[in-house]
């Protein structure tokens, strides 16, 4: 991380979590080796910001702690990166440490954006699996992002029986929370480190209303407050 970024993050980390990210669905189907996953989250930040911070694959270890290892590898398009990743998750007794390797696609829109993996099998534990998350405004028009995750795996582990749909959503759920409120702070951070546009900063205003202003230099002030400021001859 830059070093410019450390003031604004620590300003994240004392706004208050009233309108913290919340996770609102979970919904998961097993048929057989085939998992289907689907979550809706909420976050307050403007969706282009958490757009910009769930691209940012490298930041990934910093709000998901399953992750143990990460590296990426440049492709010909600009938006389109090859992701190697190893993965250690546990569910009851249950623990696997799971390497992934997938491309990842970033495409923007007007209002936020939309990320895509495809697995790439020959460098992973699972036999095959796509995922995408869709970062948009809230419906209810809400300052609020919503992200739309949709995942299909299929494994080539076995996966005990007993480890069924309903416990698999209890841990997603969790990891889930913890995750989007680390990226809820990033992307906040994000907005503000960038010198955002007046429709971010107004965005994180209605989040927290002590949201600070970015100060202008004496330079761009106002003509006439320039002279009311100029010392009189002989005062």
């Amino acid at each position: 991380m830059s070093p410019r970024a450390w003031p604004a993050l620590a300003l994240m980390c004392l706004l208050p979590q009233a309108h913290a990210a919340r996770v609102v669905s979970v919904r998961i189907r097993r048929s057989g080796a085939h998992f289907l996953i689907r979550m809706r989250i909420t976050l307050d930040a403007p969706p282009a910001a958490v757009f910009q911070a769930l691209k940012d694959y490298a930041a990934l270890p910093r709000y998901e702690p399953d992750v143990r290892a990460l590296r990426t590898e440049a492709t010909r398009e600009p938006d389109r990166v090859r992701l190697f990743m190893t993965i250690h998750a546990c569910v009851l007794f249950f623990c696997k440490r799971m390497h992934q390797e997938q491309i990842m696609t970033a495409s923007p829109t007007g209002d936020g954006g939309v990320v895509r993996s495809e697995l790439v099998p020959q460098g992973s534990d699972f036999r095959q699996g796509r995922g995408l998350w869709r970062v948009a405004p809230c419906p209810s028009g809400s300052p609020s992002s919503c992200l739309n995750v949709r995942i299909e795996a299929v494994p080539s582990f076995w996966v005990p029986p007993v480890i069924g749909p309903w416990l698999i959503r209890r841990k997603l759920r969790e990891q889930a929370h913890r995750a989007s409120l680390g990226l809820e702070q990033i992307a906040r951070a994000r907005a503000l480190r960038q010198a955002p546009p007046k429709s971010a900063r107004r965005h994180l205003r209605a989040i927290d209303p002590n949201t600070p202003t970015p100060i202008s230099s004496p330079a761009h002030a106002p003509r006439a407050a320039r002279r009311r400021s100029r010392p009189k001859p002989g005062g």
